[in-house]
């Protein structure tokens, strides 16, 4: 990986061979979670553009529109780019067509490499058919203390929203960002963000996501990442939802001394499925990482909640806790937690629950005051706990809130 992108360079010969790739994805179903019709959407403009007259959904997912202690802010309405802001030197913020007009070929070392274009038929319309999507660079040796914001907000019945985000923190750069991704309640729908997120040797990146889609909404983003040399990825996925569907499985890929802390709270009601998790492959010797996932449906909802972590070095260190809440007998949490081991000198764990609230400790909190509403949301809130190693006070205040409301709602 380059530590930076140099001037723009005019050929893009080589992204036709993405669309060639993608045109011959275009049918091909996604390995795990429900078959949609991608034809039933079509990418389209945002009828309003206001950023103000969202406040409060965005608020939801973490979107300051002020922009109080933000570096900076992309904003994305269904496939219209709104505003694109960088506020402190050391970090680029483009729209991914911007940047690829900046930098032409120079960029192409991001493009489609962390994440496969013929994955399946959502990376392939993502190509074929999406727009928009951010380009953040952090550039070598800058640690940036506040994080960056990024929203995706859908809004039009029948869109297809398919932008390609890319990350990039360079040599010895430190960056949070926060993304919040959500639709209107009555929107119907398909989500198809791809991200590829590069972390530089000695680099850190916090990427934390906030979602809460609508419940005619499917959801279908890909994720990739690749942390090289002693970096550090801290990845927090938080999503309450109705939606339909969801399948989502990223893929992060640690290289020599790198490392990893994966965490998901996904939290479901009505008639919802989603199926999901992570993939963490330990490339580098001294390689570790955690992949940490709680579960909660209610009504009729169901969660697969997928986890697999492969030691393909020397030395490499790996722990995988899955655990599931059912709050109704209607609905269904299966955890597949998957260890791999290609070497003897690894140390792979992993634990696996699933449950539904203790009788015992709602009495119990009940004895002392607590309604019976209260007592389970607390339960719920303490279930949901998970541990945010060295991630900004202010990140780790806003998973807490969010957690709060989730209870309340998931009750």
């Amino acid at each position: 990986m380059k530590n930076v992108i140099g001037v723009k360079s005019m050929s893009l010969d080589w992204r036709q061979k993405y669309i060639e790739l993608a045109k011959r994805s275009i049918d091909k179903p996604a390995k795990w979670g429900p078959d949609i019709n991608i034809a039933e959407y079509l990418p389209m403009k945002a009828k309003d553009i206001q950023v103000e007259k969202f406040g409060d959904i965005l608020g939801r997912v973490g979107i300051d529109i002020e922009d109080k202690d933000r570096a900076g802010s992309f904003y994305q309405f269904d496939s219209t780019v709104v505003s694109v802001v960088a506020k402190q030197p050391g970090i680029e913020i483009l729209s991914l067509e911007d940047a690829i007009d900046k930098y032409g070929d120079d960029i192409k070392e991001y493009y489609w490499n962390a994440v496969r274009v013929d994955t399946d038929k959502y990376t392939a319309v993502a190509e074929l058919k999406g727009s928009g999507g951010y380009f953040i660079r952090v550039k070598k040796g800058h640690r940036i203390r506040i994080p960056i914001q990024a929203c995706l907000l859908m809004q039009m019945q029948g869109s297809l929203q398919a932008p390609h985000n890319i990350i990039i923190a360079e040599e010895n750069s430190e960056v949070s960002i926060v993304t919040g991704c959500t639709a209107m309640r009555e929107t119907v729908g398909l989500h198809a963000g791809i991200t590829e997120i590069y972390v530089g040797k000695h680099a850190r990146v916090n990427y934390v996501m906030i979602h809460n889609w609508g419940e005619a909404m499917h959801i279908r983003p890909r994720t990739g990442v690749v942390v090289e040399e002693e970096g550090v990825f801290s990845s927090h996925y938080i999503a309450f939802t109705k939606l339909r569907t969801f399948q989502s499985m990223p893929v992060v890929v640690l290289k020599r001394n790198a490392k990893a802390y994966l965490s998901s709270i996904i939290a479901l009601k009505g008639s919802a499925i989603a199926d999901s998790g992570y993939l963490l492959n330990l490339e580098g010797e001294g390689s570790n990482g955690q992949i940490i996932s709680r579960s909660i449906t209610r009504d009729r909802s169901e969660i697969i909640a997928r986890a697999k972590i492969v030691g393909l070095a020397k030395g490499v260190r790996g722990h995988i806790d899955c655990q599931g809440l059912l709050l109704s007998n209607n609905s269904e949490i299966i955890t597949t937690p998957i260890l791999e081991a290609r070497f003897d000198d690894v140390s792979l764990t992993h634990e696996a629950a699933v449950g539904k609230l203790s009788e015992e400790k709602i009495i119990w909190l009940m004895a002392r005051g607590f309604s019976r509403d209260e007592a389970e949301a607390i339960l719920v809130r303490g279930f949901m706990r998970v541990e945010l190693p060295e991630l900004p006070e202010m990140l780790k205040s806003m998973i807490e809130q969010t957690t709060r409301m989730i209870a309340k709602s998931v009750l």
